[in-house]
């Protein structure tokens, strides 16, 4: 993890005035505008809900309960917002401390390992919830060829197949974090999985 702020004009945007919502439906796009951004220039934050969609997979095809699969989708609303959180911090202590700075790489180090917890936290959450299935497997098995395919199949098609290459294109289309936000917004219709062309 790098030790520097990448923002040589932090002061500057300080100055700004700030950007207060006009209404309901603006504080939902200027949300939304933040989780993308993360979600594009944030490596882990792509393979955070990539593995997500593979672990909701796996709960279609398991059957799990009700309370077991709320364990999971609580457990992978935590990660992804405590990756948005160190995303927040990494661009916080950027913004303040351009140069090089040991105190402020000890800030991103102790975001990032808030990450870490949650992460750790979420497995042993998948471990409690999937560990019933697997003494049914069988019968879980069986339900799944009769009942529950179509969900699985449909899971694939909206999630697991978008998150992967989401994983791929924003990769390779990722905006360097010295770049303005405005010019990240930009990127985002070339990384967008239904870019034309």
């Amino acid at each position: 993890m790098e030790r520097t702020g990448k923002n040589t004009e932090g002061v500057e945007l300080l100055k700004r005035p700030p950007n207060h919502s006009r209404s309901l439906w603006e504080s939902f796009s200027h949300a939304w505008e933040g989780l993308a951004y993360t979600y594009r220039t944030e490596r882990n934050m792509r393979i955070h809900v990539f593995v997500a969609s593979l672990v909701v997979a796996a709960g279609i095809a398991l059957g799990l309960e009700r309370t077991e699969f709320l364990m999971v989708i609580v457990a992978i609303a935590a990660v992804l917002s405590a990756e948005v959180v160190n995303t927040l911090a990494e661009y916080f202590v950027d913004l303040m401390k351009p140069e090089y700075d040991e105190i402020a790489g000890i800030a991103k180090d102790v975001a990032a390992a808030g990450v870490l917890l949650t992460s750790v936290f979420s497995v042993f959450v998948g471990v409690v919830a999937f560990y019933p299935a697997l003494f049914d497997m069988e019968a879980r098995f069986r339900a799944l060829l009769e009942k529950r395919w179509p969900f699985l199949l449909l899971h694939f098609f909206v999630a697991v197949t978008p998150s992967f290459a989401g994983l791929l294109i924003c990769a390779q289309k990722s905006p360097s974090r010295s770049e303005d936000f405005r010019t990240s917004r930009e990127e985002d219709r070339n990384c967008s999985i239904r870019r034309k062309g």
